[in-house]
């Protein structure tokens, strides 16, 4: 392959056609049916897009959904303009890029491969080998902006190479604007300008005759790149984070697992490939074992020839030759690196290692022709050189043919058959939401509240297709019912979000279900249910509260009997009857037992505040798991709503308005566990595994293993009962010489005498460290009988305590509950304008020693009793709880206090207490109503 011999144009043109004309086919044949679904992802740029078409915004960069490049939306956005809105417009954008990218590959291997043999016909045979390429063709008959990349590479490459071999500006300004529009198109587009300097700088090096001219030639390729960058650079300065947000989301956080991406994406090639049935047939390589042969040995006819090109140094086109060699092989092992990094999400992908094309195809179209090459040669040895070169025209345009012969119905049957319509595809694509959309479209739902339930809040696939999604509120994970205060109400649960879906049927009355259409796979794709407005079931049984004036608890029903190492089953009752002044509140249930210890939680993101409407009733059903090992007995739901936006929780108000803590109580009992746990599923630090008469102590848990006297230590005992009955005898828990515990397990209330044989029990202590302890380093052990078991070292610490009186600026000495004195308070200012912040510092001392942790509230009040600002937290900044106090002492209390910046100007009262945060009981205050010291006014200045 060293002589050029250019193809007969009719013929050459005739098989360009049919490689377009297959391309073409491939892309758009049933465009508007298949692939299956819209998912999540393409449904939220077809949003994008139809906001650029509608003119709403023109954005540089696309901030939302993590990040995205624009260019592709610009160019569907233009198909909505004359097309409307719609799932084929988007499609119909990413088919056409598809088959412009077919055409471009023809000019850019053209161009790479300008003086190798029959390179007109290698450059036909890569597009012809792109043109039936399973993973190109699902790649462009999808709206992703991905796409986009492979044609702004091929085009740079070409508009390059070109102008280096023709000498003309023109070409090398176009290709660095084109390298610049690159950028805008994908994230994994950043790596392009690795594999592309590789080559430019082999150039360099082996056109040194000619070396300054082609830095000329560069820096004209260069400065265009820069110019068409720079609005995006620009963005990506003044918005920190905008560049890396995405890559840093899915990077590899070892290099082992750098290691382990780079293996995969190397298996892709032939082995296997990308499992995620949304952008392949799972685990089918990219190549096919003909093709693959056709790869490899084009790979090696790659590396030859850069050893033979390199021997001629400083001809004029061996040199551009031997860079486009260079260029194509580094994009190998370059252009699989976004997905050999993003090891925390699928790897290898399809989509992230998108930038091979069209490159990848040059080295089967190179295999195909040096195979081609050899059988010439032999035919002219055996027959002659005419003979031989009648076959070498012929013969080339039978590859092309043979390509497209045996590509196309294999890659339209893997396609079209197999993944574009299969029922897989259509589950991980949304198909189902996509079937809400359109029965939501199409039912009469007149003034009825709609209620969709969705895996994901505002599921963009419904809100690109649903007319009304205006009017649909969100039920995310399907496990909740909204009933409208009069308004009928309509009810669609997807099968994706349907594991609550046999609650929902319990609690709504048979006849309210009005359709359960089917999927694919015959099975129900969506249940929808009508219920008549103001009704709404009723809970088992009747809890009542109110938080915040914004929700009344109305009760709850537990689902089914929980047990140790299941599952609890609770449904929650509560009506909306106010504001509840943040967007983002959902409830929050924890589990805890009579002792205060938190075995469980759920924080689940149901119905979120921001679409609550005073008169709804919402029935929450919450599943949350029982860890193995939590013994049986009495325990806590408690029930609150959070806010993690503002961190804060609505209060629980009394009959008086007055704060009563945060949550509810729910009581429900724990039965054993059905069969005892795994001893590897339970949390043990140290296993022990000692046998003490037939009852074994596992191992054991502590948080801690340093203290503060006053301080508690956490320490959990793992039990298991062996052969039944065994004696109901106490245990004893020791630090040194110091008895911290002495009873039956779980507090004294299941002695082992009532544990059935093999039971397993986590045994948890909070054990409180007396303030006397003196400091150094202690054994802990625990006692049977007059076995002695070693659990290790504790550390106690000493602490620096005060008792003598420092000065303060006011002194004031008011009692809190006989427990605390409050001796006097410094002010950093005595008046202060909005938005600025008050300095306050208390000055405590402790009257007696106190098992409870109080919470200090300081309040800075306006003439109208609203809150002008507020810190509420445990002393010394939560880090010296007043359980730690020893009578007598003295602590120093800090705190910053913002004021609002809608204070009024005048004078306001500063206000200081103690509260025990569960409750909201205040430590109470002589002479005081709602138990508050009164310190000196503060003023409000503009």
């Amino acid at each position: 392959m060293h002589e050029t011999h250019r193809p007969n144009r009719r013929t050459f043109l005739v098989a360009f056609a049919a490689v377009c004309l297959v391309a073409t086919g491939l892309r758009f044949y049933r465009l508007s049916e298949l692939p299956l679904g819209l998912h999540y992802d393409e449904a939220a740029n077809g949003i994008l897009a139809g906001e650029i078409a509608r003119g709403l915004k023109m954005p540089v960069f696309i901030s939302a959904y993590t990040g995205k490049e624009v260019l592709f939306f610009y160019w569907a956005a233009l198909w909505m303009r004359f097309l409307g809105v719609t799932r084929l417009a988007l499609r119909l954008g990413a088919a056409s890029i598809g088959v412009a990218t077919v055409i471009a590959t023809v000019w850019m291997a053209y161009e790479l491969l300008h003086k190798e043999t029959e390179g007109s016909w290698i450059a036909l045979g890569t597009a012809g080998f792109l043109a039936v390429s399973f993973w190109h063709l699902v790649l462009s008959r999808y709206g992703f902006r991905a796409v986009g990349q492979p044609l702004l590479q091929a085009l740079t490459v070409a508009a390059l190479w070109r102008g280096l071999r023709t000498e003309n500006r023109k070409w090398l300004m176009g290709a660095g604007l084109f390298c610049g529009l690159t950028a805008y198109t994908y994230l994994a587009a950043r790596a392009f300008p690795i594999p592309l300097a590789g080559a430019l700088t082999a150039l360099l090096v082996a056109d040194r005759d000619r070396r300054r001219k082609r830095l000329t030639q560069l820096a004209i390729f260069v400065a265009a790149a820069c110019l068409a960058l720079a609005p995006l650079a620009r963005y990506w300065l003044t918005h920190p984070g905008s560049f890396m947000v995405r890559a840093e989301q899915v990077a590899a956080d070892s290099w082992s697992e750098v290691w382990r991406g780079l293996v995969a994406c190397l298996k892709m090639f032939f082995v296997e490939g990308d499992p995620y049935i949304r952008f392949n047939l799972p685990q089918r390589p990219l190549f096919q074992p003909g093709t693959a042969g056709l790869l490899i040995l084009g790979i090696g006819f790659g590396v030859k020839r850069i050893t033979c090109l390199g021997r001629t140094p400083g001809r004029r086109f061996a040199s551009l030759t031997l860079a486009s060699y260079v260029l194509l092989l580094l994009s190998i092992p370059v252009m699989i690196l976004p997905s050999a990094l993003a090891t925390d999400e699928i790897t290898p992908s399809n989509l992230r290692t998108v930038g091979l094309l069209p490159f990848v195809y040059v080295f089967p179209a190179l295999g195909l022709f040096v195979l081609k090459s050899v059988l010439r040669r032999g035919v002219e040895r055996l027959i002659g050189s005419g003979i031989g070169e009648m076959i070498g025209q012929g013969f080339a345009m039978g590859l092309i043919v043979l390509v497209l012969v045996l590509g196309t119905p294999t890659t339209a049957g893997a396609y079209f058959r197999d993944w574009a319509s299969s029922a897989a595809l259509y589950n991980a694509a949304d198909g189902d939401m996509v079937h809400v959309a359109h029965y939501l479209n199409e039912v009469d739902s007149g003034s009825m509240a709609l209620y969709v339930a969705s895996q994901h809040y505002r599921h963009p696939t419904v809100a690109f297709l649903a007319a009304n999604y205006d009017r649909v509120q969100w039920l995310v994970d399907g496990q909740t019912l909204v009933f409208p205060s009069n308004e009928d109400a309509l009810f669609v649960f997807p099968r994706s979000a349907s594991k609550g879906l046999a609650w929902v049927a319990s609690v709504l009355p048979d006849d309210t279900l009005v359709a359960a259409p089917s999927g694919p796979d015959q099975a129900p794709d969506l249940h929808a249910y009508r219920v008549g407005g103001g009704s709404h079931p009723m809970p088992e049984r009747s809890v009542k509260a109110n938080f915040s004036d914004a929700v009344d608890l109305l009760g709850y029903s537990v689902a089914a009997q929980p047990r140790s190492g299941g599952n609890i089953e609770v449904a929650v009752w509560w009506k909306v009857v106010g504001d509840a002044a943040r967007p983002d509140y959902r409830p929050i249930l924890r589990l805890a037992d009579r002792w205060g210890f938190v075995w469980a939680e759920s924080q689940p993101f149901h119905f979120p505040s921001e679409q609550w409407v005073p008169g709804q009733v919402v029935v929450d059903y919450f599943v949350f798991p029982v860890p193995p090992g939590a013994p049986p007995g009495e325990y806590r739901v408690r029930f609150g709503f959070y806010s993690p936006g503002g961190d804060v929780r609505l209060a629980v108000l009394d009959e008086n308005g007055a704060y009563g803590g945060t949550y509810v109580e729910l009581p429900v009992t724990l039965d054993r566990a059905e069969r005892p746990p795994h001893v590897e599923d339970l949390p043990i630090d140290d296993y022990l595994d000692v046998d003490i008469g037939g009852l074994i102590l596992l191992g054991t848990t502590m948080e801690e293993t340093s203290i503060r006297p006053g301080e508690r230590l956490f320490v959990t005992l793992f039990w298991r009962a062996g052969e039944a009955p065994l004696a109901s005898r106490p245990i004893s828990l020791w630090l040194g010489d110091v008895k911290l515990y002495d009873g039956d397990p779980v507090h004294g209330t299941y002695p082992f005498g009532e544990w059935p044989s093999g039971e397993i029990v986590s045994d948890r202590y909070g054990l409180r460290m007396p303030l006397d302890m003196p400091p150094g380093d202690y054994r802990m052990e625990v006692r049977v009988d007059d076995a002695a078991v070693s659990l290790g070292s504790v550390t106690v610490e000493e602490t620096d305590r005060v008792f003598d009186v420092p000065s303060m600026r006011y002194s004031i000495e008011a009692r809190l509950g006989n427990r605390v004195e409050l001796l006097g308070y410094d002010l950093s200012t005595d008046s202060v304008a909005p938005g600025e912040t008050l300095v306050l510092t208390l000055y405590w001392r402790a009257l007696i020693e106190m098992r409870t942790d109080y919470t200090v509230f300081t309040h800075l009040l306006a003439p109208d009793g609203s809150m002008t600002g507020q810190r509420d937290n445990p002393p010394v900044g939560g880090t010296y709880s007043t359980s730690l106090w020893v009578p007598g002492e003295v602590v120093r209390d800090v705190y910053e206090i913002p004021v609002r910046v809608d204070a009024s100007e005048g004078e306001h009262r500063l206000e200081v207490g103690m509260y025990v945060s569960a409750t909201g009981m205040r430590l109470s205050v002589e002479g005081s109503p709602d138990n508050a010291v009164a310190l000196q006014p503060i003023t409000v200045v503009d």
